[in-house]
Protein backbone atom coordinates (compact mmCIF):
# COMPACT_ATOMS: atom_id res chain seq x y z
CA UNK A 1 0.00 0.00 0.00
CA UNK A 2 0.98 3.63 -0.65
CA UNK A 3 2.58 4.94 2.58
CA UNK A 4 -0.29 7.90 2.49
CA UNK A 5 -3.55 5.79 1.86
CA UNK A 6 -2.31 3.61 5.75
CA UNK A 7 -2.88 7.15 7.67
CA UNK A 8 -6.32 7.70 6.04
CA UNK A 9 -7.47 3.94 6.71
CA UNK A 10 -6.39 4.44 10.10
CA UNK A 11 -9.10 7.66 10.45
CA UNK A 12 -11.56 6.09 8.29
CA UNK A 13 -11.41 2.92 10.89
CA UNK A 14 -12.10 5.11 14.09
CA UNK A 15 -14.61 7.40 12.30
CA UNK A 16 -16.40 4.64 11.75
CA UNK A 17 -16.49 3.16 15.19
CA UNK A 18 -17.55 6.72 16.70
CA UNK A 19 -20.22 6.64 13.95
CA UNK A 20 -21.82 2.98 15.84
CA UNK A 21 -20.78 4.20 19.04
CA UNK A 22 -23.01 7.29 18.18
CA UNK A 23 -25.82 5.40 17.26
CA UNK A 24 -25.87 2.60 19.71
CA UNK A 25 -25.81 5.08 22.40
CA UNK A 26 -29.02 7.23 20.75
CA UNK A 27 -30.82 4.15 20.56
CA UNK A 28 -30.19 2.74 23.87
CA UNK A 29 -33.71 3.29 25.72
CA UNK A 30 -32.29 4.78 29.15
CA UNK A 31 -30.74 7.39 27.25
CA UNK A 32 -33.94 8.60 25.67
CA UNK A 33 -35.82 8.13 28.80
CA UNK A 34 -33.95 10.94 30.77
CA UNK A 35 -34.59 13.12 28.09
CA UNK A 36 -38.18 12.29 27.33
CA UNK A 37 -38.82 12.65 31.61
CA UNK A 38 -37.02 16.02 31.60
CA UNK A 39 -38.89 17.60 28.69
CA UNK A 40 -42.44 15.62 29.95
CA UNK A 41 -42.07 17.51 33.06
CA UNK A 42 -43.84 20.99 33.75
CA UNK A 43 -41.50 23.23 35.07
CA UNK A 44 -43.25 23.22 38.59
CA UNK A 45 -42.26 19.57 38.82
CA UNK A 46 -38.35 20.82 38.43
CA UNK A 47 -38.77 22.66 41.63
CA UNK A 48 -37.72 21.85 44.65
CA UNK A 49 -39.43 19.19 46.72
CA UNK A 50 -41.15 21.11 49.58
CA UNK A 51 -43.05 23.09 46.74
CA UNK A 52 -44.20 20.26 44.97
CA UNK A 53 -48.22 19.50 45.00
CA UNK A 54 -49.22 15.55 45.18
CA UNK A 55 -50.78 14.45 42.20
CA UNK A 56 -54.37 12.29 42.41
CA UNK A 57 -54.25 8.30 41.76
CA UNK A 58 -55.20 7.59 38.75
CA UNK A 59 -57.32 4.63 37.85
CA UNK A 60 -56.18 2.22 35.07
CA UNK A 61 -56.83 2.60 31.65
CA UNK A 62 -59.15 -0.72 30.94
CA UNK A 63 -57.77 -3.36 28.86
CA UNK A 64 -58.23 -3.45 25.04
CA UNK A 65 -60.53 -6.66 24.08
CA UNK A 66 -58.95 -9.19 22.88
CA UNK A 67 -58.94 -9.34 19.04
CA UNK A 68 -57.68 -12.43 18.82
CA UNK A 69 -60.33 -14.70 19.61
CA UNK A 70 -62.32 -16.79 17.07
CA UNK A 71 -65.67 -15.78 15.83
CA UNK A 72 -68.59 -18.95 16.88
CA UNK A 73 -69.42 -20.82 14.25
CA UNK A 74 -72.94 -22.53 13.74
CA UNK A 75 -73.10 -25.96 14.96
CA UNK A 76 -74.02 -28.63 12.58
CA UNK A 77 -78.05 -29.59 11.13
CA UNK A 78 -77.41 -33.34 11.67
CA UNK A 79 -77.29 -35.11 15.59
CA UNK A 80 -74.31 -36.48 16.53
CA UNK A 81 -74.34 -39.91 16.79
CA UNK A 82 -71.92 -40.72 19.41
CA UNK A 83 -72.87 -43.41 21.80
CA UNK A 84 -71.10 -46.28 20.69
CA UNK A 85 -67.95 -46.24 18.75
CA UNK A 86 -69.32 -48.44 15.52
CA UNK A 87 -71.90 -45.70 15.08
CA UNK A 88 -69.39 -42.40 15.69
CA UNK A 89 -67.04 -43.90 12.87
CA UNK A 90 -70.43 -44.27 10.67
CA UNK A 91 -71.31 -40.95 11.12
CA UNK A 92 -67.77 -39.39 10.78
CA UNK A 93 -67.69 -41.63 7.11
CA UNK A 94 -71.09 -39.52 6.04
CA UNK A 95 -69.91 -36.18 7.55
CA UNK A 96 -67.02 -36.63 5.50
CA UNK A 97 -68.72 -37.14 2.55
CA UNK A 98 -70.82 -34.19 2.95
CA UNK A 99 -67.87 -32.17 4.42
CA UNK A 100 -70.08 -31.34 7.54
CA UNK A 101 -67.47 -29.53 9.31
CA UNK A 102 -69.32 -28.76 12.50
CA UNK A 103 -70.36 -32.19 12.99
CA UNK A 104 -66.90 -33.83 12.55
CA UNK A 105 -65.57 -30.75 15.48
CA UNK A 106 -68.24 -32.28 18.10
CA UNK A 107 -66.85 -35.70 17.59
CA UNK A 108 -63.29 -34.73 18.87
CA UNK A 109 -62.07 -35.26 22.84
CA UNK A 110 -61.22 -31.97 22.86
CA UNK A 111 -64.70 -30.52 21.50
CA UNK A 112 -66.59 -32.25 24.64
CA UNK A 113 -69.13 -30.48 26.50
CA UNK A 114 -68.19 -27.36 24.73
CA UNK A 115 -71.71 -25.57 24.69
CA UNK A 116 -70.29 -23.20 21.35
CA UNK A 117 -68.83 -23.95 18.41
CA UNK A 118 -65.66 -21.27 17.23
CA UNK A 119 -64.17 -21.10 13.71
CA UNK A 120 -60.83 -22.30 15.04
CA UNK A 121 -62.88 -25.62 16.22
CA UNK A 122 -64.05 -26.08 12.67
CA UNK A 123 -60.50 -25.46 11.19
CA UNK A 124 -59.23 -28.21 13.55
CA UNK A 125 -61.88 -30.45 12.72
CA UNK A 126 -60.83 -29.82 8.43
CA UNK A 127 -57.20 -30.34 9.43
CA UNK A 128 -57.95 -34.08 11.22
CA UNK A 129 -60.71 -35.25 8.72
CA UNK A 130 -61.06 -33.06 5.44
CA UNK A 131 -57.07 -32.25 4.50
CA UNK A 132 -55.91 -33.07 1.23
CA UNK A 133 -53.10 -35.08 2.41
CA UNK A 134 -55.59 -36.97 5.08
CA UNK A 135 -57.55 -38.07 2.55
CA UNK A 136 -55.58 -41.10 1.37
CA UNK A 137 -55.72 -42.27 4.72
CA UNK A 138 -59.70 -42.23 5.46
CA UNK A 139 -60.13 -43.48 2.09
CA UNK A 140 -58.46 -46.74 3.56
CA UNK A 141 -60.68 -46.59 6.41
CA UNK A 142 -63.96 -46.40 4.55
CA UNK A 143 -62.74 -49.05 2.57
CA UNK A 144 -61.71 -51.50 5.48
CA UNK A 145 -65.28 -50.38 7.37
CA UNK A 146 -67.27 -50.99 3.81
CA UNK A 147 -65.42 -54.59 3.97
CA UNK A 148 -65.86 -54.75 7.92
CA UNK A 149 -62.32 -55.85 7.85
CA UNK A 150 -61.48 -54.21 11.59
CA UNK A 151 -61.50 -55.24 15.03
CA UNK A 152 -62.81 -53.23 18.24
CA UNK A 153 -60.81 -53.16 21.63
CA UNK A 154 -62.94 -51.96 23.94
CA UNK A 155 -61.47 -50.86 27.32
CA UNK A 156 -63.62 -49.19 29.67
CA UNK A 157 -64.24 -45.68 28.84
CA UNK A 158 -61.28 -46.14 25.92
CA UNK A 159 -61.77 -47.98 22.95
CA UNK A 160 -59.10 -48.55 19.29
CA UNK A 161 -60.69 -49.20 16.34
CA UNK A 162 -57.98 -51.60 14.40
CA UNK A 163 -58.50 -51.41 10.82
CA UNK A 164 -56.72 -53.80 8.23
CA UNK A 165 -56.13 -51.09 5.24
CA UNK A 166 -53.74 -53.09 3.41
CA UNK A 167 -51.01 -51.70 1.22
CA UNK A 168 -47.61 -49.89 2.44
CA UNK A 169 -49.94 -49.02 5.93
CA UNK A 170 -51.18 -52.32 6.30
CA UNK A 171 -52.80 -51.51 9.72
CA UNK A 172 -54.71 -48.17 11.02
CA UNK A 173 -55.58 -47.44 14.71
CA UNK A 174 -58.01 -44.79 15.50
CA UNK A 175 -58.11 -44.46 19.54
CA UNK A 176 -61.68 -43.06 20.85
CA UNK A 177 -62.47 -42.05 24.87
CA UNK A 178 -65.88 -42.15 26.40
CA UNK A 179 -66.77 -38.42 28.19
CA UNK A 180 -69.48 -38.33 30.08
CA UNK A 181 -71.31 -41.83 28.15
CA UNK A 182 -70.34 -40.60 24.68
CA UNK A 183 -67.61 -41.84 22.81
CA UNK A 184 -65.33 -39.57 20.54
CA UNK A 185 -61.92 -39.53 18.89
CA UNK A 186 -59.06 -39.50 20.70
CA UNK A 187 -55.89 -39.35 18.61
CA UNK A 188 -55.49 -40.51 14.99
Amino acid sequence: MRPKLKPMLGLGGIAAAAAIAGIALLTLPTFHQAEDTAAALPAAALAPAEQQQPTPVQAEEPQPENNNVSPPAEDSAWPVTNGTVIDLLSGALLAREREDRAWLARTMASMAGKQQLAEDDLHAAHRQFLWRSIAPMWAHIAQAWQERSYKLLEDGDNAELVMQVGGAVGVARLKFVRIDGAWYFAAF
